[in-house]
């Protein structure tokens, strides 16, 4: 990511810096091409502290030479098998003494039942405590076994545990050397704002849910850029970053487009560094207060006494939010308080306009919820895309496993490893070459967030992102996309329900 930031002198001038995210391979003082410096080097010694990063790092690697050496010592294997192998002849031993014992008991009960019949009273007692005293000495061997297993595996243990303590201490030094490096590694990083004031990562991610800074906190363009600014004595006037380059596998960015800075990383820093300057309001917040309007127009499809499906507008949220209230769901809470349940069957993301069902009572919403977990429900959206689609079937499948990007909230990614299966049919609608954009039906049979947003402008997906997606692609009038059909069976009357809404772009 790069990103540039128009500045004002004091004698009234305006100039910029720039800066990029990251490291660059081979660049050790960024300055020395223009571009704004990092807040630690690891390749010099800090001025304030004396703390040199390679140092710290040249230790912890003998640390882990030693481990790797412990860990593949020919002694340290030999004694593993050994102690396996005595556990092995435990086992063994064990199972032929109690197979022995039973083996005995057995012989004991026929004998027993025998001498019943053959001796008299007087004798058959005397005969029956001579096998109680066979019983008690297998039991007493069963024992002995035992011990000597015991003793046995015990002097091999030892002699293994000797190897273990000692590598599980060195694992323990690294382990608090590397909490040490990374400790001292934060305190290098001593964010300005523009009246001076400093705060280094720890203390300003300590109130985040995350509680520590993430990997890579404070290598980002814009910290950069404002720090650069505050230690020139230049004032902040315009900021943009944009991606240059290929796409990380996981992560949608598309080469030239520009991105917002990052929440997980950035938002944390940047609300120290901003303090006391005059910044335009954060979009979330005013999330809401242009369709709060558009109450008295709520376009209502359909409406009986248990279900209403409606026209949901763009730009309003489907259920409450972080920082906004307003909502479909408040409105219709509003609108019908008697209403039981949840309302909303399903959602549709802020940005997306079409069709929304709600429940007005739980039955019913239990009824519908059940459609749409057995994926009974046949839904459609129109998309328009920047661009045409090439290499690629005119109609197919999207599988691509979806995760949240904790970085970069409410981004999604793909991830492979922990993502949720996500599964969208496609079919290209029209291609106009003109305006090189492409009109598209999706049909999803999963329903995760942002899932066509990310099906569509994923390098494995289309790799075109739906016109207007200020996340994944470039701000526009509005996102075009729009759920325009939905086939249901009705919670009661059991009559299939059809609505569609033609899109409106």
């Amino acid at each position: 990511m790069f990103g540039v930031l128009v500045v004002r002198t004091d004698n009234g001038s305006l100039g910029y810096l720039k800066a990029y995210s990251g490291s660059i391979t081979g660049v050790i003082h960024p300055e020395q091409y223009g571009f704004c410096t990092s807040l630690f080097n690891p390749f010099e010694p800090c001025e304030r502290t004396g703390f040199l990063y390679l140092a710290e790092e040249a230790e912890l690697n003998s640390m882990n030479r030693l481990i790797q050496e412990l860990g593949s010592d020919p002694k340290r294997k030999q004694l593993q098998t050994a102690l396996d192998a005595v556990k092995e002849r435990a086992t063994n031993s064990l199972t032929l003494a109690k197979r022995e014992q039973k083996q005995q008991k057995k012989k004991r009960q026929v004998l027993r039942e025998q001498m019943r019949e053959e001796l008299n009273h007087a004798d058959f007692a005397a005969f029956e405590a001579n096998l109680a005293q066979e019983s008690a000495y297998y039991q007493r061997k069963v024992k002995q076994v035992k011990a000597a297993n015991a003793e046995e595996l015990e002097l091999a243990q030892t002699l293994l545990d000797e190897y273990e303590m000692e590598l599980h201490g060195l694992k323990q030094r690294r382990r608090e050397k590397s909490n040490s490096i990374q400790t001292q590694i934060f305190q290098q990083y001593q964010f300005l704002n523009i009246n001076g004031q400093r705060k280094s990562l720890l203390p300003i991610f300590a109130d985040t849910p995350l509680r520590r800074p993430p990997p890579g906190a404070g290598d980002c363009a814009a910290p950069r850029l404002l720090q650069q600014a505050f230690i020139s004595g230049l004032k902040p006037i315009a900021m943009a970053e944009f991606w240059w380059g290929e796409s990380p596998p996981s992560e949608i960015r598309k080469h030239n487009f520009y991105y917002p800075a990052c929440r997980g990383k950035c938002e944390p820093i940047l609300l120290h560094m901003l303090q006391g300057m005059n910044v335009e309001d954060n979009p979330l917040d005013l999330i809401g207060k242009e369709v709060e309007n558009k109450i008295a127009s709520l376009d209502i499809l359909f409406e009986d006494e248990f279900i209403m499906a409606i026209n949901k507008p763009n730009e309003m949220l489907s259920t409450p939010g972080r920082h906004q209230e307003h909502s479909i769901y408040t409105i219709i809470k509003d609108t019908y308080p008697s209403a039981t349940g949840p309302l909303l069957v399903h959602r549709l993301d802020m940005s997306t306009s079409g069709i929304l069902l709600i429940a007005k009572d739980k039955d019913s919403h239990q009824i519908l919820q059940e459609q749409f977990i057995n994926r009974t429900v046949k839904k459609r959206y129109t998309a328009l895309l920047e661009g045409l689609i090439v290499n690629r079937e005119k109609k197919g499948v999207i599988d691509l496993p979806l995760a949240l990007d904790y970085i970069h909230r409410p981004m999604q990614k793909v991830d492979y490893s922990e993502g949720k299966a996500a599964q969208t049919l496609y079919e290209v609608v029209e291609t106009d070459l003109e305006k090189n954009r492409t009109r598209i039906h999706f049909y999803p049979k999963t329903g995760r967030t942002h899932q066509l947003r990310v099906h569509a402008a994923h390098e494995k997906g289309l790799n075109l992102p739906i016109v207007g997606d200020d996340i994944y692609g470039q701000r526009n009038e509005r996102l075009h996309l729009h759920a325009d059909f939905i086939e249901f069976v009705h919670p009661v009357t059991n009559e299939t329900m059809t609505f569609s809404v033609k899109a409106p772009f």
